[in-house]
């Protein structure tokens, strides 16, 4: 069976199942679907269904915006509460990835936005996302600072997010106690990236101080600048009583090779706690205004 008559077969079966109102907005993408001969395989099917899909978005927006509509009022997000404006922090958004557009289209019009993010004051590194438990998409941020954050993810920002994908943004941000990158000069910007992130949460044990934390993130850095493939480490703390890191792999073997059983054991027994780890698929690593920041450990190395 050819390309095109798995492509129609397949649109059919969506078709049967959906009401009308979405079989509407689908001919978008059908009619791009009609236009391929037989025998055309590889780029030219990827090619003609981007095209669908830029107009099948395009239309679907309609639909996404009704749906904004009847949402429920977003309860405002305490972006940083509790934290000093001068503190480094991370920010890790996801938003819900829209039913109609799939993952390699959300990378393209993610590289789209690159030039306004690399404009963007007080942005260190950015790392464009999906979350592997769930497919949602948006990015980890580090930031020079809480203010810098803040003059981001603004209450219109949510608006704007919420108006244009239908779905309100999830944003968790964490305070940074100390960012580590391990290549010299910084890690570079890779719009083509086969990098993955990994996020550990360890409840912090009974009597144990911030201070006392830090020192020990202090302490651990010399270990973590020699684990082969890990780009970027950054430490945190989180306002509900846990520490951890935000980890940026170059690849998911090199991660994979970090976070073994061995190493699960080995943190419940010294923390007496099981560690909790959501991952990433980072398609894009993009380093921001503040990329030369002398306050991320390693980054200006030669």
């Amino acid at each position: 069976m050819g390309d095109r008559d798995r492509i129609m077969r397949t649109t059919a079966r969506f078709l049967e199942t959906e009401n009308q109102g979405v079989m509407q907005l689908s001919q978008s993408l059908i009619f791009p679907c009609l236009s391929l001969q037989r025998g055309q395989t590889g780029p030219v099917v990827k090619e003609t269904l981007m095209a669908g899909f830029r107009s099948f978005a395009a239309a679907a927006t309609v639909a996404t915006a009704v749906s904004a509509v009847s949402m429920p009022a977003m309860a405002e997000q305490n972006c940083g509460v509790g934290l000093s404006g001068n503190s480094p922090v991370a920010v890790v958004v996801k938003v819900p990835t829209p039913w109609y557009a799939p993952k390699f289209f959300v990378t393209s019009k993610m590289r789209d936005t690159i030039p306004q993010y690399q404009a963007i004051a007080g942005l260190n590194f950015k790392a464009f996302s999906f979350a592997k438990s769930d497919g949602h998409y948006g990015g980890i941020y580090l930031w020079r600072d809480l203010d810098a954050a803040r003059a981001w993810f603004t209450p219109q920002w949510f608006e704007r997010v919420k108006q244009e994908r239908g779905a309100a943004a999830n944003v968790r941000v964490v305070e940074v106690v100390l960012a580590l990158d391990n290549t010299p000069g910084g890690t570079p910007a890779d719009a083509n990236s086969s990098a993955v992130a990994t996020m550990v949460e360890i409840p912090v044990p009974a009597g144990v101080s911030k201070e006392r934390m830090a020192q020990g993130f202090a302490a651990a850095v010399p270990g973590f600048q020699k684990v082969p493939g890990l780009l970027r480490k950054y430490f945190i703390t989180t306002t509900d009583g846990k520490f951890g890191g935000i980890y940026i792999w170059k690849d998911e073997a090199s991660a994979n090779a970090w976070f073994t059983p061995a190493w699960r054991d080995r943190v419940l027994k010294e923390y007496g706690q099981p560690a909790s780890l959501e991952w990433f698929d980072t398609p894009i690593l993009l380093p921001g205004q503040d990329a030369g920041g002398a306050w991320v450990k390693g980054a200006n190395s030669s």
